[in-house]
């Protein structure tokens, strides 16, 4: 069989196959039955229908911690202690989490220091001072003045410092990078070897019918035993040739898909390159930006280190006239802010252990030690798991008219068919909600069941038969 039946033969198998393969694919698959799962359906699922009996209403719940809290701290720290873990019972007021206290601890004393410092200056404003003190505020000052003096000195070396780390030269580099980048990729796009791999492929289908022709002429001179041997010696060597001639067009062929695929993988380089220097390029402007805030810090601070060398400089000793009752006061309000501000680190001293506000079970710890927290990021979930409650989620204003605290309710979930938990309404919520275009009220239920706190689980799909009567 020539090869070129061959071929035929093999494309209208492949056309039955594709056939076969589309009518299957009209076949009807089953589908998944739709399941009500209480708040967790979408917004568009209808709302089910419940038959209410006339002494019992009926609705969807979710079952719930009777208490639960995300607690977070109020300050900014480093987390060097973390005492609970997923699933400890503690005890209320129990120490949970614990931040890095060491330059609160430094602060508070700094600021008891300067208590002292403060009540030492208004006791010597009442009752006078002597020439010894008069001559130690004034080597106190001097010795202020030299500090602020070296402080200015370095505040400017810093400034100039940050000045001379201009990442300017970095952002325009990256540019110029992504620029040369995006060239090489257009002159790597302009040198395409499609059009090669295109006539290798013409001059392989023409060296394949070049072939099969001497393949033909070949065997009919075989067919012709009365020609001279040399006739049909040159029609072997002229398939040979054939058969050389396509040997090199499938060569060609491959060299050129290799070509092909290489470029392929060059463009891909080139432009996973061209991503790398934009986020480059992102970062070293980010860094400008950085740079700018920096410097307007730093010359910031040398300002004020200069104002504050100018006022040590002008200074004049305040113990060299009498105190008047100004200056009294002064000296009082400034003993209060130093006692305020010894309050206020005290009182950042506590937040620095977060505390467990009730008993509970800790259901989840976001945080490890070593990491840093934020005011209002949640660090500990803690909840009472042994006291659940379940909440309706879909209990409409006809219904809700008929519920009142204190009846008798039956719970159960879909988790554990079969089964019921006793319970007591004990809220009912004042304000109506939104729950798929219908107006409900969230009535409460506190399970009484003993067995309800080991039985159930948080989130759990639950319904809810509240007795009316």
């Amino acid at each position: 069989m020539k090869k070129g039946q061959r071929l035929m033969r093999v494309g209208l198998l492949g056309l039955a196959i594709v056939v076969l393969l589309a009518g299957c694919s009209g076949t009807e698959m089953p589908q998944s039955v739709a399941t009500n799962s209480g708040p967790a359906a979408s917004e568009t699922d209808e709302v089910p229908v419940v038959s209410q009996a006339d002494d019992v209403v009926i609705a969807g719940a979710v079952i719930e911690p009777a208490h639960w809290s995300e607690l977070y701290f109020n300050t900014v720290g480093q987390v060097t202690e973390v005492l609970v873990a997923p699933g400890d019972q503690i005890a209320a007021g129990a120490v949970l989490l614990r931040l890095d206290t060491g330059e609160l601890e430094l602060s508070l004393q700094s600021a008891q220091q300067d208590i002292i410092v403060q009540k030492a200056a208004l006791a010597q404003l009442i009752n006078g001072v002597s020439e010894a003190v008069v001559a130690r505020a004034a080597k106190g000052n001097a010795q202020q003045a030299a500090q602020a003096e070296i402080a200015l000195q370095v505040n400017q070396l810093q400034l100039e410092k940050a000045r001379a780390e201009d990442p300017t030269a970095d952002a325009a580099a990256a540019q110029a990078n992504i620029e040369q980048l995006q060239l090489q990729l257009a002159q790597a796009r302009a040198r395409d070897p499609t059009p090669d791999v295109t006539a290798a492929q013409v001059e392989l289908t023409r060296a394949q019918i070049a072939l099969e022709d001497a393949q033909i002429e070949y065997n009919e001179a075989l067919d012709r035993p009365w020609e001279p041997q040399e006739v049909r010696d040159g029609y072997a060597k002229a398939l040979r040739q054939a058969e050389l001639n396509y040997e090199l067009a499938q060569s060609q062929l491959e060299s050129a898909l290799d070509a092909q695929e290489a470029h392929g993988i060059s463009l891909k380089v080139l432009m996973a390159q061209i991503d790398e220097a934009k986020d480059q390029l992102a970062q070293a402007i980010a860094a400008q930006e950085t740079y700018t805030v920096t410097l307007n810090i730093l010359a910031a601070e040398v300002e004020a280190a200069n104002l504050e060398l100018e006022a040590l400089q002008t200074w004049e000793n305040p113990y060299l006239d009498e105190a008047s009752d100004e200056e009294v006061a002064q000296a009082e309000a400034h003993l209060r802010q130093a006692e305020l501000a010894a309050a206020r680190l005290e009182l950042q001293m506590q937040d620095a252990e977060l505390r467990a506000p009730f008993a509970g079970t800790v259901v989840d710890v976001h945080v490890e030690t070593g990491d840093r927290v934020s005011p209002g990021g949640v660090v500990v979930v803690l909840a009472t798991l042994n006291q659940l409650w379940a909440r309706t989620t879909d209990l409409t204003e006809l219904s809700v008219a008929r519920v009142a605290v204190g009846q008798r309710a039956m719970v159960s979930v879909d988790a554990l068919p079969g089964r019921e938990f006793a319970g007591v309404v004990r809220e009912i919520a004042l304000q109506a909600r939104d729950y798929r275009g219908d107006v409900v009220y969230d009535v409460t239920i506190e399970l009484t069941d003993p067995e309800s706190a080991e039985a159930l689980r948080w989130g759990m799909t639950a319904l809810a038969k509240i007795e009316t009567r």
